[in-house]
């Protein structure tokens, strides 16, 4: 099999659950196979493109392609040129980690993350909703191959929103690196310093943008603070951690957090490295999503294998992938909120045992690799 995979979103210094996804399948599916040929392809400047991470193995090549996205997505869509001309052998089959601008002649198999734009297109920006559009993503999922959906709940979504066949969807979980743990590792305390935590605290780690629900945190936060906080030892009260890539419409939530009573206590770190990831979750007393809408939640599952005691929407996939070991709340009500903060609070850390068959990047891997191996065989 020779498979061609789209990396054009992996040339960024700030990778998302996408960035992550692919990432993580791009290291072991080359190790899996090692008898099959896999083409990585990227474009962009000739600065985003340092950004690529490294991949090594003997069965891996890499195509970058020195050309803007923006015009080389132009190109794909009004003119004869798909993919495959970029290319210096045409694949069997490319894998499309997640929704772009495609053109291909070639069969294909794609990734549906979710489908947020279409069920909260509010949650997006203007520019975002003209991309999707430009982009087609129903007409992409009806032509493709195959479909990889990260959860029942897109897979639900595909089929009751744009009528895709459930024969056509393969529900691959995504999976935990074994980082995430409660055990303490010795560059915690590092971390901890670097960035002056030496208080038990409330932990947010998502992308700062609307879908995420941040600005009900703050509010519930303030309101724990209001009515509790006074009958606690104040070198023991939680600060809130507010961490993640910039995302887009947050500049009310820092106004709001610069407005605040509590703003001493209201930390935003900004994008964190994936390494350090597994430090914060250990480290904070609570881990909070109430996110509107999640195609997974990644979060959700890395906080419980770190030991955290969680509280997340019941919304979405949430459900799903933390069951009955997380705290659920309505994410458009902020006192559900702040009474699961109370809850959360009292909880003790434990360690929650990942089942390795589900929540597992090699699992995630073999999965996905017996589905492009199938359509290969077609």
């Amino acid at each position: 099999m020779h498979l061609a995979i789209d990396i054009r979103h992996l040339a960024t210094d700030q990778h998302s659950g996408v960035g992550r996804y692919t990432l993580e399948l791009l290291k072991r599916m080359p190790k899996l196979s090692p008898n099959d040929k896999f083409t990585f392809f990227a474009s962009g400047t000739q600065q985003t493109l340092e950004k690529l991470p490294k991949f090594y193995g003997s069965n891996i090549s890499i195509i970058k392609k020195q050309i803007p996205n923006r015009v080389l997505s132009a190109k794909l869509v009004f003119t004869a040129h798909t993919l495959d001309d970029f290319l210096p052998e045409k694949p069997d089959l490319w894998f499309f980690p997640n929704i772009n601008i495609i053109k291909t002649h070639k069969p294909y198999v794609i990734t549906v993350h979710d489908l947020s734009f279409e069920l909260f297109p509010h949650f997006f920006t203007f520019k975002d909703r003209l991309w999707h559009k430009a982009a087609a993503p129903k007409s992409l999922i009806n032509d493709s191959e195959s479909i990889l959906a990260v959860s029942e709940n897109t897979k639900h979504n595909l089929c009751s929103l744009w009528g895709v066949s459930e024969d056509k969807i393969n529900t691959t979980p995504l999976g935990v690196d074994d980082n995430f743990a409660p055990t303490e590792q010795p560059c915690d305390k590092n971390f901890l310093k670097e960035h002056e935590i030496d208080y038990p605290y409330i932990l947010s780690l998502c992308t700062l943008e609307p879908r995420k629900n941040i600005e009900t945190i703050v509010e519930a936060y303030e309101k724990w603070r209001d009515y509790y906080s006074q009958d606690i030892d104040p070198s023991s009260i939680p600060h809130l951690i507010i961490a993640g890539g910039r995302g887009w419409k947050n500049s009310y939530l820092h106004k709001r957090i610069n407005n605040s009573h509590y703003r001493n206590q209201i930390h935003v770190l900004g994008y964190i490295p994936e390494k350090h990831k597994p430090t914060l979750y250990r480290y904070a007393s609570l881990f909070v999503f109430p996110s509107f809408f999640e195609g997974f939640g990644l979060p959700i599952v890395e906080a419980l294998a770190s030991g955290t005691p969680v509280i997340s929407s019941f919304t979405g996939s949430m459900q799903e992938v933390g069951k009955e070991h997380v705290i659920y709340v309505d994410p458009y009500n902020v006192n559900d909120l702040f009474h699961a903060i109370v809850i959360g609070l009292s909880q003790q850390k434990e360690t929650f045992v990942l089942p390795s068959n589900i929540f597992s990047w090699d699992a995630t891997a073999r999965r996905t690799l017996g589905v492009l191996k199938a359509c290969c065989r077609k």
